[in-house]
């Protein structure tokens, strides 16, 4: 009667596994979207923004610009757009798309180390900034990690999150 029980219930959890939407989970194929796509939907999702300036893996000096926000190796890269705030301001929004999803969290905290030295700087030389970097979010679709420092960051992580869809 036990064996009768648990195969019942490994069917069970087996059929509602599979019947969940998984998007691009550690155990699921991933749909690939387009960095400059995301870097579009992104952007535009918080309308505050102000004038940024972009950088992306498809730029000449693209190893070179990755190396201001992360101390990865850019060998762990397939592909990354970068958006800051030209004047300076805290608002900055980015996703970096890793060849192997595995390297995610080594990623992730890259992020979260970024997000640490940014912190310090505003705290000394603009304070009124140092409040938007401390509601960053850092946030992962399979390959894809998202940074985002906005006013509007429920937004951007919606249309971050939506594309995967």
């Amino acid at each position: 009667m036990k064996k009768y029980i648990s195969c019942v219930l490994l069917a069970a959890m087996l059929t509602m596994t599979s019947a969940c939407g998984n998007k691009g989970t550690d155990n699921s194929p991933e749909t690939s979207v387009s960095i400059s796509s995301l870097q579009e939907t992104m952007l535009s999702a918080d309308t505050t923004l102000p004038e940024m300036t972009k950088v992306s893996s498809e730029d000449a000096q693209a190893e070179l610009n990755f190396a201001y926000l992360s101390d990865l190796s850019y060998d762990l890269v397939d592909a990354y757009f970068y958006a800051y705030a030209t004047e300076g301001t805290a608002e900055e929004i980015a996703v970096i798309k890793l060849k192997d999803k595995n390297d995610a969290s080594a990623m992730m905290k890259a992020m979260h180390d970024h997000i640490e030295s940014r912190q310090g700087t505003f705290q000394e030389y603009d304070p009124e900034q140092l409040g938007m970097t401390e509601k960053a979010v850092v946030t992962r679709e399979g390959s894809y990690i998202a940074l985002i420092i906005s006013s509007k960051n429920g937004l951007v992580q919606k249309a971050f999150e939506s594309s995967f869809e």
